[in-house]
C-alpha cells in the first residue's frame, strides 16, 4: 500500500464553532480547521496517513500527529479506522506520547480549547449521521504538552460546542425538530445535564427556543 504523508504546516483554515440556532453571545469561539480532503485529489482513499506538524499551533514545542490507516482488507475491521500519534521532537529524538486507535470518516482534524486553560485540545470527526450531525474526539493538552487525555464518551454528542462563560458543552442537532443538550467535562469523562430543548414551533404554533436555552444554563449553574 502506496502511503503519502501530508505536512499540513500553513493551510489552517480559521472557523467559528457556532452552530445555527444556538445564543451566539454563549458560543464564541475560534478554532483551527484542518481537512486532508482539501489537499488531496483522491479524498475518499483512506489508504494515507495524514501527518500534521503543529508547529504553528504549539509554538516551539516540536508537535506533530499522525493518523495511520489500519489495514481494511481484514473483515473485522471497519473501513474507517486509523491509529492516533501524538509525537514530540525532544533532544533530536521522536518521542511518542500519546496512542489511540479510533474511527474517522474523513480524518478532519480542529484544534480548539475545550476546557478553558488557553491551551488548544485536539478533535478529531469520527462519524456523520444521515442528517449530517457530526461527531469528534476529543483530547485534552495539558500546558506543557506532555500529557494528552482522551474524553469519554465526548464522541457521543453531535456536533459539540464549547461555551467558555461557563465552562459548558452545548450543541445544535438536525432532527425532525432540531435540539440542543448540554454537557460538562469532568475529569476525563462527560457528564450529561439530561436537559433537553427544542427548536422551531412547539403543538402551539410558539417559538421558545431562546426562553428555554436560557432557563436551561440557569438551571445547571444554580445546582
Amino acid at each position: 500500500m502506496r502511503q503519502l504523508i501530508y505536512i499540513l504546516t500553513i493551510f489552517a483554515t480559521i472557523t467559528s464553532c457556532n452552530n445555527v440556532g444556538q445564543n451566539k453571545e454563549l458560543s464564541k469561539l475560534d478554532s483551527i480547521t484542518i481537512n486532508q480532503n482539501s489537499l488531496t485529489n483522491n479524498p475518499t482513499d483512506n489508504s494515507e496517513i495524514v501527518e500534521i506538524n503543529c508547529d504553528s499551533i504549539y509554538a516551539d514545542k516540536g508537535i506533530s500527529i499522525k493518523l495511520i490507516p489500519l489495514d481494511t482488507n481484514k473483515v473485522n475491521e471497519p473501513k474507517y479506522k486509523f491509529i492516533f500519534l501524538t509525537i514530540k521532537q525532544q533532544n533530536g529524538r521522536s518521542i511518542e506520547i500519546f496512542r489511540d486507535t479510533i474511527e474517522s470518516t474523513i480524518q478532519e482534524v480542529k484544534f480548539t480549547d475545550f476546557n478553558n486553560d488557553n491551551i488548544k485540545d485536539i478533535l478529531i470527526q469520527n462519524i456523520s449521521d444521515v442528517r449530517s450531525n457530526w461527531t469528534y474526539n476529543l483530547y485534552i493538552i495539558d500546558k506543557n504538552l506532555g500529557f494528552i487525555r482522551k474524553i469519554k464518551g465526548f464522541e457521543e454528542i453531535k456536533n459539540p460546542n464549547y461555551l467558555p462563560k461557563y465552562d459548558l458543552i452545548d450543541n445544535m442537532v438536525m432532527s425532525g425538530r432540531n435540539w440542543t443538550s448540554f454537557y460538562k467535562i469532568v475529569g476525563n469523562n462527560i457528564k450529561d445535564y439530561e436537559i433537553v430543548i427544542y427548536d422551531g414551533e412547539d403543538e402551539n404554533g410558539k417559538v421558545t427556543y431562546d426562553e428555554d436555552y436560557k432557563k436551561a444554563i440557569k438551571t445547571i449553574l444554580t445546582k
